[in-house]
């Protein structure tokens, strides 16, 4: 516009300048007509002039917009879905690129921004709702028979002496394939989360395998998280504080340190739960937190004890394995301390859980015409750390688990207590289970595309037995857990080896990630009482392996740890 202006007034100044030539040379006659051309071209001139200054005028108003955009631009869909997704990914994943290309063009930065965003995040209003998960062939090799499937059965390694402990298993499945929904939104200074998560690992049926393998979907995660300020509520489904993090005290997947094995019952020594809780918070500043809440409590014993003869009928107050009616006291407690900070890169992480748990029964006395109800507590702690060896690339972590009444964080490998009867035998108390637990190991991210990890970790459950003296038929039989003639169920050490290897063969931010991964495990299973000529130990070698697409919301925690938690 201001190029046509340029050139109309040109033309007209030539104009104006060929007039006053001829006049020069016309006749005196002539002179009036002229004059006024001339006074009509001047005034044209002085009009375009006028818009010119106008059209200069706007131009330098629109620069000035233009330069508040750029410092100060207006949230789009992804820019929302980046800063809702903090819990989840990366902060300054690609914030970098993105400012740029604002600051060039920030009129053409949201077709680019569309092309860019992962598919499955939607906007919703002021809220941005992510579609996640991923699709999962998986592959299962056994040594032998634990009759489990893709979740070890850790506490049931069959021994060599059955015929279980001499026949290979293997296994192909889909139903480690996961889907989960995230909202994330900011209101009024709240920071809201919603998430639910799930795969497909239900209470099949026995003939799951038979002809369609119709695996049941099974709810693993669903809270709800609320900050404000420097407190943190949250309440729902999710994994426990024992659960040891990576960073932080939040309740994400992708900031728990849940190694990168593919067994779905984690690993071994690594204690967990993913339980119905509530708990609180408080962030003093961005290197503590602390907090305490309550989660679902569950008193087993699984087919480990060995009851008194006189008060069997105990066990329908138990978790046996075999009914989920268990009488449980109340909410297991934790607590829970973690610290986090950067030494020159090097991020560093440790924390600190207390556990206190109970139970209780109820029995008639023998000679009684009343029920007792005898209670026992127990509890105990973890402390648990990693640290980034090199910065981004190479890790070690750790953890350590004691106990009394802690077994039900063991992937019910052991009891946690035991029913000891009374001297007389007309009487019952609760005694609980010593239960521990370690590992240790290094997680490596050799590249954008490979990652290994190895792994050592172990189960320990204390012995608890005593005579059954309400057995007057057979006087002096040992009862309870781990003593002279238990079973070989009665564990007491569960070891296993781990090793790693995933490998990210193409991802995209749009489009998602395709993986394929390996994991090797040895393990051993060590009873507290071995008969004669029988084996010590159970032992097994397993392989995990298969291919994964991630879907894209979820692919962003790759840029994280190379596995899609």
């Amino acid at each position: 516009m201001k190029a046509i202006h340029i050139l109309l007034a040109w033309l007209l100044l030539s104009g104006v300048q060929l007039a006053q030539a001829n006049g020069q040379n016309s006749s005196s006659s002539s002179d009036a007509p002229l004059a006024a051309e001339v006074k009509a071209l001047r005034e044209a001139l002085a009009q375009t002039q006028k818009q010119l200054a106008a059209q200069q005028h706007e131009i330098d108003v629109l620069k000035a917009a233009s330069g508040n955009i750029k410092t100060d631009p207006a949230p789009d869909v992804e820019t929302a879905h980046d800063t809702a997704s903090t819990l989840l990914e990366p902060t300054a994943a690609y914030g970098t690129a993105n400012s740029e290309r604002q600051a060039l063009a920030p009129r053409a930065q949201p077709t680019d921004k569309r092309e860019e965003s992962a598919l499955g995040s939607v906007k919703l209003g002021d809220a941005v709702l992510d579609l996640g998960g991923f699709v999962d062939l998986e592959n299962i090799f056994r040594t032998t028979n634990t009759q489990s499937n893709i979740a070890t059965a850790y506490g049931a390694i069959p021994y060599g002496n059955t015929p279980q402990g001499n026949v290979t298993e293997f296994r192909t499945t889909a139903q480690f394939s996961r889907l989960s929904v995230k909202v994330t939104d900011n209101y009024r200074g709240n920071h809201l989360v919603g998430y639910v998560e799930g795969d497909f690992s239900g209470n099949d049926a026995p003939s799951v395998y038979q002809s369609v393998n119709p695996h049941t979907n099974r709810l693993r995660l669903y809270f709800a998280d609320f900050k404000r300020g420097k407190w943190e509520f949250l309440g729902g489904q999710t994994w426990s504080w024992l659960t040891p993090n990576r960073n932080g005290i939040g309740p994400m997947p992708v900031d728990l340190a849940v190694t990168y094995n593919e067994d779905q019952n984690l690993g071994v020594g690594v204690p967990y739960t993913r339980a119905a809780e509530f708990r609180v918070a408080y962030h003093p500043n961005e290197h503590w937190a602390m907090g305490v809440g309550i989660e679902n409590a569950n008193q087993f014993i699984g087919g480990y004890v060995a009851l008194p003869t006189a008060f069997t009928s105990i066990a329908s107050q138990f978790d046996n394995g075999a009914q989920i009616g268990a009488a449980n006291a109340f909410p297991d407690i934790l607590s829970k301390i973690t610290y986090d900070r950067d030494f020159s890169g090097r991020h560093f992480h440790a924390e600190a859980t207390g556990l206190f748990t109970g139970a209780h029964a109820s029995v008639m006395p023998t000679g009684s015409t009343a029920f007792k109800t005898h209670t026992a507590f127990g509890g105990g702690g973890q402390i648990a750390a990693n640290y980034e060896l090199v910065p981004k690339k190479l890790t070690f972590l750790a953890n350590a688990f004691w106990s009394d009444g802690g077994a039900h964080y063991l992937v019910a490998t052991g009891p946690q207590l035991v029913v000891r009867p009374n001297t007389a035998g007309t009487d019952i108390n609760l005694s609980m289970v010593h239960a521990g637990a370690g590992s240790a190991g290094v997680e490596w991210i050799a590249n954008e595309k490979h990652a290994f990890a190895v792994y050592y970790a172990a189960d320990y459950f204390g012995r608890n037995f005593f005579p059954d003296t309400t057995d007057t038929a057979h006087p002096g039989t040992i009862i309870g857990f781990g003593g002279p003639g238990s079973p070989n169920t009665n564990n007491r050490a569960i070891q296993e080896v781990t090793f790693d290897w995933l490998q990210t063969f193409w991802k995209n931010r749009r489009y998602g990630a395709l993986q394929f991964y390996t994991q090797y495990s040895y393990l051993t299973r060590a009873p507290w009482y071995v008969p004669t000529d029988t084996p010590k130990n159970a032992h097994l070698s397993m392989v995990y392996f298969g291919f994964r697409y991630v879907l894209p919301t979820t692919s962003g925690t790759l840029l994280r740890v190379p596995y899609p938690n």
